[in-house]
């Protein structure tokens, strides 16, 4: 394995653009086959729908233990250190912005803030999210259908992750990182917005 801590992924594609899969039930209406020729930073689940991606990102220790065979087959996993396998990163607790992943991450209560640390310390300034709802739809809590532990997420942990995103959004205003969502529907209004064609026609 070329790549074995996260100090060797520091600037390693510096000025690129890349592609994150977050959870939201929309990401289940994206043509991810246009995804083919992209970097693309999966999150927990979506090895479901897309797998072999360049990057993945999975913080929460229950998925290590459902998905052991699909987590382990990643390429590059990042994680927390005290998970069972990947690459760690120290856990600086849930509020901040690091820019120096090797002094640790904060969690900002969800995977995608987490996989948007990571994406600037590789370097990249064109950062796609797909499916960064956080809203349900009907009954379905993410792309896959329904995760009863997400249920009550609208009222209890959306509020803190739009907090932290729109923080994170803030720290990276006076850089030349641009975050754009590609959900069609979303409650996340600190990124720009863009159509996902049009993103992946970049």
């Amino acid at each position: 394995m070329p790549y074995e801590k996260i100090e060797d992924f520091k600037g390693l594609h510096n000025g690129k653009s890349v592609y994150i899969l977050s959870s939201g039930p929309t990401l289940a209406k994206c043509d991810l086959s246009l995804l083919r020729h992209r970097i693309v930073i999966g999150l927990n689940r979506s090895s479901l729908v897309l797998p072999d991606t360049h990057y993945h990102c999975t913080m929460d220790e229950r998925l290590f233990k459902m998905y052991e065979d699909v987590l382990q087959k990643s390429r590059y996993l990042f994680t927390l250190e005290d998970r069972p396998f990947g690459i760690p990163i120290r856990l600086l607790g849930s509020e901040g912005f690091s820019f120096d992943l090797s002094e640790g991450i904060y969690s900002g209560y969800t995977v995608s803030y987490y996989a948007l640390q990571v994406a600037v310390y590789m370097g990249f300034e064109r950062i796609y999210y797909l499916g960064l709802d956080l809203k349900h739809s009907d009954s379905m809590t993410h792309f896959f259908g329904t995760d009863h532990v997400s249920k009550n997420h609208e009222n209890t942990e959306f509020p803190k992750m739009r907090r932290m995103l729109a923080y994170g959004a803030e720290v990276l205003g006076g850089t030349d990182v641009r975050v754009f969502n590609c959900s069609p529907d979303t409650s996340v209004t600190c990124f720009e917005r863009i159509n996902y064609e049009e993103a992946v026609a970049m």
